[in-house]
């Protein structure tokens, strides 16, 4: 139990060799399943808002029509550029590219691409603006309901729902550190759990460093 981790993200090869050249175990698998909305847009994109890597496929899908982008996170900017898209603006959370849009583009439309289980945050500051922003749901996210039999010493969450699922698959779980990749998920994961900490830079890497880095301090 002292020495394991358990991501809630299937990680790639080398953030697997990350954990285990550390010494600790490591167990991962996607608590959330992406599935894509085939749509037909005949929108505005003229100003674009993208909260989650998971939107870049429709984003891609229409980037004929792209003109402005604005993205929440540095690896969802990451992801954006390797498609050759620059976002104008990067922020670390949604409220922050919130109140950056709705400060700097008050005359404008926005376009949302997001999931059918989006957060309320970011439309309720522009709804309570009154700045036009259109939600287009371009993909769903399905949990995978896996409950353990075991307490983890570090459980790694990245996003606010997996946390919603995995304490609803694993009631009675209270892992001796949840770590978070970012403020909004940790505000969750505080609701459940004791000790919550947060990644100092929103990446699968730094946050899997604070795992162990939280793991050593115990």
């Amino acid at each position: 139990m002292k020495d394991s981790i358990l991501s809630t993200k299937r990680l790639t090869e080398p953030q697997v060799e990350l954990v285990l050249n550390t010494g600790y175990s490591l167990t991962h698998y996607d608590l959330l399943k992406i599935q894509p909305i085939g749509i037909d847009s005949i929108e505005n994109w003229d100003q674009v808002i993208v909260s989650s890597q998971n939107a870049i496929p429709a984003l891609v899908a229409h980037r004929k029509f792209l003109k402005n982008v604005y993205c929440v996170g540095e690896v969802t900017a990451f992801y954006l550029k390797k498609k050759g898209i620059h976002p104008i603006h990067i922020a670390n959370n949604a409220v922050d590219l919130a109140k950056t849009l709705i400060n700097n583009y008050p005359d404008k439309s926005f376009l949302y691409l997001c999931s059918e289980q989006r957060r309320d945050e970011l439309p309720s500051l522009f709804l309570k603006e009154n700045i036009p922003l259109k939600e287009l749901f371009v993909y769903r996210s399905i949990a995978v309901m896996k409950s353990f039999d075991r307490i983890f010493a570090a459980v790694i969450f990245y996003s606010p729902r997996g946390v919603h699922a995995f304490a609803k698959a694993n009631p009675h779980n209270q892992p001796l550190n949840a770590i978070c990749i970012g403020k909004t998920t940790a505000s969750t994961a505080a609701s459940y759990y004791n000790n919550v900490t947060i990644a100092t830079k929103q990446t699968v890497e730094n946050t899997l460093i604070t795992a162990i880095k939280a793991l050593r301090n115990d």
